[in-house]
This record gives C-alpha cells, sequence and structure tokens, in this order.
C-alpha cells in the first residue's frame, strides 16, 4: 500500500470518528446535558419543610425537591443541626437530593425591611453547608415586593453586600427571585458586586409582568446568571400550559444552562396524579431518563 493511500484512509477514519462524535453530541447527548427535575416542597401537599417531602417526591417520579427554610415548626432548619441532619438523612435513604433550599418566608417578612433578615440569611447558608445544598432561592413577593421600591431595593443591596462574603467563602449562590425586571435584577447584582448573587427564573411570573421572558433567560444567560428555574403554569397543568415550554427548553440550551428544573405548577384536580402528571411532562419534554 502506498503512503499516500494509507494517509488517505488514515484522514478518512479520523474525519469519520469526528462525524460521528459530532453527530452523537448534536442528537444522542441532549438527556445528558445535566437536566434533573425537581418539586418545590410547598407543592407537595402537607409536606412544606419536612423530611418526609422526599419520598413523596419520589413516588410522584422526581429526581429532587427544592427545601423551606423555616424559623419555626416541628423541623425547621433554623439553628437545628439535628433537624439539618432529619433532612439530609431523608434525602439519602431515598436516594433523592436537595435541588436548594428556599427562604418563602421573606414574602412576609421582608428581606428589605426586617431588621434581623440578614441574620436568617447567614444561618441558611450555615444550613446549606451542613446540608451540602449550594443554592438558596430568596423570595420577594408579597410584603417584600421590590417592584417601584427604590429605599427597599437599596436596603437590600446594603444587605446583600454584607452577606455575600460568607456566600462566596461557602462557595454558595444566593438567588433572587422577584417581580423584577432582567434589567433590574442586573442593576442589583452589579451594586452588591458578588459572584455570589444570582437570579431564580420564573417563567410564569415573569409572564405575568409582561416581561419577553426569551430575551430575559438569553440575556441573563449570557452572563450565567440564572441559578435555578421554576417551571410553572399558575393556572393548568404543564402538559395544558399556554406557554412556550418547548422554546422554554430551546433557549435553556442555547444559553448552556445545566441546572434543576424545579416545577411549580397548578393543580387540577387529584393533588398527587396532577405533580406526577407535571414530572412525566418535564422528564418528556427534556429528555431526562430517572
Amino acid at each position: 500500500m502506498t503512503s499516500t493511500r494509507r494517509t488517505f484512509l488514515k484522514t478518512a477514519a479520523v474525519s469519520a470518528a469526528t462525524l460521528a462524535f459530532t453527530l452523537d453530541n448534536l442528537f444522542g447527548q441532549e438527556s445528558e446535558r445535566g437536566f434533573k427535575v425537581g418539586i418545590c416542597d410547598w407543592n407537595i401537599n402537607g409536606y412544606m419543610a419536612n423530611p418526609d417531602c422526599f419520598a413523596v417526591a419520589k413516588e410522584i417520579g422526581l429526581q429532587g425537591v427544592q427545601v423551606s427554610y423555616t424559623l419555626d415548626g416541628k423541623f425547621s432548619m433554623a439553628n437545628s443541626k439535628a433537624n439539618r441532619q432529619l433532612f439530609k438523612d431523608a434525602a439519602k435513604k431515598t436516594d433523592m437530593e436537595f435541588a436548594s433550599l428556599a427562604m418563602g418566608l421573606l414574602n412576609g417578612r421582608p428581606f428589605a425591611r426586617e431588621a434581623d433578615a440578614e441574620a436568617w440569611v447567614l444561618d441558611c447558608l450555615d444550613a446549606m453547608h451542613d446540608l451540602e445544598v449550594d443554592q438558596v432561592l430568596m423570595a420577594f413577593f408579597s410584603e417584600g415586593d421590590l417592584v417601584n421600591k427604590p429605599d427597599d431595593q437599596k436596603s437590600t443591596i446594603e444587605k446583600l453586600k454584607r452577606i455575600a462574603p460568607q456566600a462566596e467563602k461557602l462557595e454558595k449562590i444566593l438567588a433572587l427571585e422577584t417581580y423584577l425586571s432582567a434589567e433590574d435584577h442586573l442593576k442589583i447584582i452589579d451594586a452588591v458586586g458578588s459572584d455570589a448573587v444570582k437570579v431564580y427564573y420564573d417563567i410564569q411570573n415573569a409572564t405575568n409582568m409582561g416581561y419577553d421572558i426569551f430575551k430575559e433567560m438569553e440575556l441573563l444567560g449570557k452572563k450565567k446568571l440564572i441559578s435555578q428555574v421554576h417551571l410553572k403554569d399558575d393556572r393548568k397543568r404543564l402538559e395544558n400550559s399556554g406557554l412556550d415550554l418547548k422554546r422554554v427548553r430551546k433557549t435553556l440550551e442555547e444559553i448552556d444552562y445545566l441546572d434543576w428544573l424545579v416545577v411549580e405548577s397548578a393543580v387540577e384536580g387529584d393533588w398527587k396524579e396532577s405533580q406526577s402528571a407535571n414530572a412525566k411532562f418535564v422528564r418528556n419534554l427534556f429528555e431526562i431518563k430517572t
């Protein structure tokens, strides 16, 4: 065989292998992108801030739970190593994961105005360290809403500046979920000046506010500022949603989002059957194998 022939065959083989690898990545690897599907514990009927939420979520067909950090209640994680261990043990026993923690309590006890709010978040960061959870949703709705409240926005920035260094030290994310636009989120994040502060993006909340969710996800995604995503329709099951969820998937892939897809959706009929249907829909849409 001539050297020219050998060179040609070698080149052809490399090209074929390269093509096969490229096709695999284009068409065969989507289910391995890193997507996982979880649920908010407040959407698991009667299991908010309860270690048994993991067992129920697994039965529904999910891989993890966004667990509420509360200040009171039988299983409150606040300043309680023992309760934190209960959650950790429950997750391990069921082979489930923490998608993240959530501080929904800030809706009624606004971060911007409550004197003890910084201490609560710092204790939550300690809980995250104990549980090996990398992020917490900080809620800014109801009494904590920041829209058209410049003083509260200023206070939020000042407090985040004081808390962010501890989050950075622990390598944790403070994820802001608000009714603000992507641009207003960027103003806050830029003012804080910390990589520990990101956005928890809720597609339904943003839609309700009249924002273009696809442009917003692209804007925040290019800066790697979307920490996690709520897949939600606050009126219907996801399979019946009027939101363009196929385009949501496409946009998330385009910005290389590789984190949890957390279901927070309405119940139609039986709650468990509804949430099982939501979980199945998301698994199918994002080609998630469990």
